[in-house]
């Protein structure tokens, strides 16, 4: 594991992003802007503390990039193998869809830089063109959309086994039946008594702080379930095992490859654990505009982040193998008490992060439907996201469908577009645009194989 930490450490180093995108019109501003600053009496250099920044930065980069996508991933390699070597190839994989990852974030920073964007519509508008920014606008609305979904299911999860563990009385058990089950009773009740509310906030400024939960969940998570995938606590015939449905027990073969579209599912997966770069402008902007620090600030978030996810795949397949459910917090005990916390934790961070992807979902609302009221705003996607979360109860399922459709469209295909019409504003040679591409290709790979693998 730690070969391949460092292999991935100097793979990202080792990446040289794309020159800087410049049209003749702006090397002129540029000129202008040059011979100004000459004239002009040097500014005075700010007090800002840079590794500080940097560090900030980096951490905030992590927090945006490992989500609940990370608990999807045991699955994800279950629906290719059932051997525990199988590791090794997904391993390599998820590294090398890192390193992409980490090459496209880069690129959406220079390309800010160039046109002067601090969105990413905006880059995209600057770049490609105003007529296609709706695919943008489009991305935006249902990336955040499908998050919330995949939020809601995680609640609904960990609030069931949570009743469980409790072992709530009779009265509490018929009522729970009544609504259909405690893991919906959950769901509808959280919409109502927490998620509308939060939702409906005019300013989200008093959720930033719960990130740290966040963050210190997946921390926590990946530490419990590396102890767990160590002590042997639920190897054959330990007493947690004893506890479990066969559907949920570990189970192990000897297929490395299944046959199928398997594989494409952990691609999709992987295209979800990485998706933070519609925040690639404003990580960019905080950087102060500096490509070199924010070039990084981009190496480090991208390589903790790829061992945070390793790390989770790895504890989580080990403990289980092809039983690993959508949601890998769900094949724990109801009794084991450290998997509690794990819930407890990610599903009360879930709860504060939900009406910050929300956020964006009412932005593309108010977008096409501008006349529409703030509590339609709210209440309408927020009661199609229940419904279908009542309805659909695996979360690998989402997270697996959002690295097809948006993970390959935001992270590889249109980073690649606005490249390459850098390029061609710069008359680059062909041997510059491999990279775009090769992103382009990797993009059709992933929407297809993985659309096509999770509704097989």
């Amino acid at each position: 594991m730690r070969l391949v930490a460092l292999a991935f450490i100097a793979s990202v180093q080792a990446l040289r992003l794309p020159p800087r995108l410049i049209t003749p019109r702006q090397k002129f501003k540029t000129t202008l802007l040059a011979e100004a600053e000459a004239a002009a009496p040097p500014a005075e250099a700010p007090k800002e503390d840079e590794g500080a920044s940097v560090a900030a930065s980096t951490v905030n980069l992590v927090k945006s990039i490992v989500g609940a996508g990370v608990l999807a991933l045991p699955a994800g390699v279950a629906a290719f193998s059932d051997a525990g070597p199988a590791l090794w190839p997904a391993t390599a994989l998820i590294t090398a869809l890192g390193a992409a990852s980490a090459y496209s974030f880069g690129v959406l920073g220079r390309v800010c830089g160039a046109y002067d964007a601090e969105t990413y519509k905006d880059a995209w508008a600057r770049s490609v063109g105003e007529k296609s920014a709706w695919v943008v606008t489009l991305c935006c609305t249902l990336t955040p959309f499908l998050a919330c979904l995949a939020y809601s299911i995680i609640m609904g999860d960990a609030a069931a086994s949570l009743i469980a563990a409790a072992n709530p009385g009779p009265r509490v058990c018929s009522a729970l039946n009544a609504c259909g089950g405690a893991r919906r009773g959950s769901i509808a009740a959280l919409t109502l008594g927490a998620l509308w509310p939060l939702c409906s906030l005019k300013s989200l400024a008093a959720l930033a702080p719960t990130s740290a939960l966040g963050t210190a969940g997946v921390v926590y998570t990946a530490g419990f379930m590396a102890k767990r995938a160590l002590d042997g606590t639920y190897k054959a015939g330990a007493t947690f095992v004893k506890s479990l449905s066969r559907d949920l027990a570990p189970k192990f073969g000897s297929t490395l490859v299944k046959p199928g579209l398997g594989l494409g599912v952990f691609v999709a997966m992987c295209g979800t654990a990485y998706m933070a770069h519609f925040n690639a402008p404003n990580f960019f902007v905080d950087a102060g505009k500096d490509e070199k620090k924010y070039a990084t600030i981009v190496r480090r978030g991208f390589a903790l982040s790829v061992l945070l996810n390793v790390a989770v795949m790895v504890a989580g397949y080990l403990t289980f193998g092809a039983s690993s459910q959508g949601l890998v917090l769900n094949n724990y005990a109801v009794k084991d008490s450290l998997a509690s916390v794990a819930r407890l934790l990610f599903g009360v961070s879930t709860v504060f992060t939900f009406p910050l992807a929300y956020a964006a979902v009412k932005v593309g609302v108010r977008g096409v439907l501008p006349k529409l009221s703030e509590k339609a705003v709210v209440a309408a996607p927020l009661g199609l996201i229940t419904a279908i979360a009542l309805l659909l109860d695996d979360v690998g399922v989402v997270v697996s469908l959002t690295g097809a459709l948006m993970g390959s469209a935001v992270i590889y295909a249109l980073p690649a577009v606005m490249l390459l019409k850098g390029d061609k504003v710069q008359k680059a040679a062909w041997e510059k645009k491999l990279a775009p591409y090769g992103m382009l290709g990797l993009s059709a790979v992933s929407a297809v194989l993985g659309t096509l693998a999770t509704f097989a």
